[in-house]
């Protein structure tokens, strides 16, 4: 093992935000295991440039083998420093018409997924007496509801629970659990959703409307909160779920209407 590289695994890192944030692990130099079911084109952007090693590990993150396999990647070119949990899927289904093999697709992938990368890199680091950094990524429907995403809303409030159980457990190992919860996030998986609307543009319109900042994210601005939670800077944060959302979750409503606004 080349103990010199700091190593993060990522899981979701072929796509959106999972693969903002291995871009931006690896422009800090950090070495990265990218983990998800097609890697090829992150690990193709990632390496372009040289720099610290980059794997990639093909698998499902429901699979524990799948994480299993990111640690042993890991171990081959540095020490594992971090571990950040954001593979994951939304498939909305009024819950009158959701059969167990849709229910199991969201739970594993979101939930089962977060499970094991979790226990994977906790039992990792127990084993090696080292400190360790894991950052899941939930969502703003951990804490907020909107129609027909039970299902996904459950996972993403369960990953915060996990979250918040790891730190309180494994606090005195060195061991730091954190969360992001994101809002509107422009990715392909989002800009796939929108279109699917029948008017995609006032879709678009009535998502940005509701951010009290103006706009939707961008995927390198919650791979910048990820990067703080790995960092030594954030080296007394743990249970925590960091809110980016532009302020979406905050508010209790806008005047849609200038001439409903009430000034007293």
């Amino acid at each position: 093992m080349n103990g010199s590289h700091s190593v993060v695994v990522v899981t979701g890192a072929g796509s959106g935000i999972g693969r903002a944030i291995a871009r931006a692990l690896h422009a800090e130099g950090r070495s990265v295991v990218l983990v998800d079911l097609d890697p090829a084109a992150a690990l193709a952007e990632l390496t372009a440039d040289g720099g610290a090693p980059v794997i990639a590990v093909t698998g499902n993150v429901a699979d524990p083998a799948t994480h299993e396999a990111a640690r042993d990647a890991a171990a081959t070119v540095g020490r594992l420093d971090g571990w950040v949990n954001c593979a994951g899927i939304d498939r909305p289904c009024p819950l009158p018409e959701l059969t167990p093999a849709e229910a199991a697709r969201t739970v594993d992938a979101n939930l089962y997924g977060t499970l094991w990368g979790t226990r994977t890199a906790v039992s990792t680091w127990l084993a090696q007496s080292r400190p360790g950094a894991l950052v899941a990524i939930s969502s703003v429907h951990g804490r907020r509801a909107y129609p027909d995403h039970g299902v996904y809303e459950m996972t993403k409030a369960a990953i915060e629970a996990l979250t918040r159980n790891v730190a309180v457990t494994y606090a005195a190992a060195g061991i730091r659990a954190n969360a992001v919860a994101p809002g509107g996030v422009i990715t392909a998986a989002l800009e796939a959703s929108l279109a699917s609307a029948a008017d995609p543009q006032a879709a678009r319109d009535e998502l940005t409307a509701f951010v009290p900042a103006g706009r939707l994210a961008q995927d390198t601005e919650i791979a910048s909160v990820v990067l703080f939670l790995l960092s030594p800077a954030a080296s007394y944060v743990n249970g925590q779920t960091i809110v980016a959302d532009g302020a979406m979750t905050s508010h209790i409503g806008f005047a849609a209407d200038p001439s409903t606004a009430r000034p007293a």
